[in-house]
């Protein structure tokens, strides 16, 4: 029943990846409910992930993932490039895309928005939104305009940035089988966005107020940022005009969805006083006090270990 759509894989990955080349990941998996009736809801069991060279096997890609799709498992494949097969890890992935995404998950995209260049529906009631870019932006900045896509859409933010999968135009969701929905796709002949169109349309960010410092001034000891950070990644400086902010590698990275590495900011104000902030939902509420624990680990210098996601995961995505 999904040969009518077959076609449209390839399409899909030509709209979204545009003229970049690299390693498309594709990760597939069974409902683990169709083996036993009493395992949790998109428990997915049997998970395999295989990589393949863009745009060269593009072809060859769809046809696995039909496949897979055919014999009653979920097919899912990276929203963006990497620069080496075998892995999706965030570390791994292509500098820069050539497409926004969202998940739009219980949300709803203003239609007041910049309208999405692809629709891909997941189930009756779910989507997948897409906006193609005139020309192709940092994975940094993606992400960035991917959280303010979500919070605006009231979607899934956790799928905003890299390391993120969803589902294939072509194949099938068996998430609520004995319904099978078929994951189908819309282009919308809008036309590529301009980067900067995207960015002027989207509302911004709002600063972090649950675990930042006030902005007022600082009256406690003197302390430099840059004492707590000998053990943490720096992604990079982020522009701030309160004072000095990184984006860095969280330390509970194995708490975030798909291992995702951004998202994850510390700072210090122009008056002296350090914060941190998590965007990621099992992060809420973390204050700097702990983030400084973490990273400095125990007084015999070990640092908090980062352990790999298990193999059996239960997806997010709709």
């Amino acid at each position: 029943m999904y040969q009518r759509l077959g076609h449209s894989a390839p399409l899909f990955f030509e709209h979204i990846f545009g003229d970049s080349a690299g390693y498309l990941v594709t990760l597939t998996g069974q409902q683990a409910r169709l083996q036993r009736p009493d395992a949790r809801a998109n428990e997915l069991e049997g998970i395999r992930q295989k990589s393949f060279r863009y745009p060269d096997k593009a072809g060859r890609a769809a046809d696995y993932l039909l496949g897979e799709a055919q014999h009653q498992r979920d097919a899912y494949v990276g929203v963006h490039l990497f620069c080496k097969p075998g892995t999706r890890k965030a570390e791994y992935a292509a500098p820069t895309v050539q497409s926004l995404w969202l998940d739009e998950d219980d949300g709803s995209y203003p239609e007041l928005g910049p309208q999405p260049t692809a629709v891909v529906s997941s189930s009756r009631k779910r989507r997948h939104l897409y906006w193609q870019l005139t020309h192709a932006v940092s994975v940094e900045w993606a992400v960035e305009m991917n959280r303010r896509v979500a919070i605006w859409a009231g979607g899934d933010v956790g799928k905003a940035g890299l390391a993120t999968v969803l589902r294939v135009p072509g194949t099938a969701n068996f998430k609520r089988h004995p319904q099978v929905d078929l994951v189908a796709m819309e282009i919308t002949h809008s036309g590529s966005w301009e980067p900067e169109v995207m960015d002027q349309a989207i509302p911004e960010l709002s600063e972090p107020t649950t675990s930042s410092p006030k902005a007022e001034s600082y009256d406690g000891p003197a302390l430099e940022l840059a004492e707590f950070l000998s053990g943490v990644d720096i992604i990079g400086e982020v522009p701030d005009g309160l004072g000095k902010k990184l984006a860095v590698v969280c330390p509970w990275l194995s708490e975030h969805t798909g291992g995702d590495r951004t998202g994850t900011y510390v700072g210090q104000r122009a008056g002296g006083g350090l914060w941190f902030y998590c965007n990621h939902e099992h992060c809420q509420g973390r204050t700097w006090a702990e983030f400084r624990r973490a990273s400095l680990g125990d007084r015999r210098g070990r640092k908090i270990a980062i352990e790999t996601p298990p193999q059996t995961m239960t997806r997010g995505g709709s």
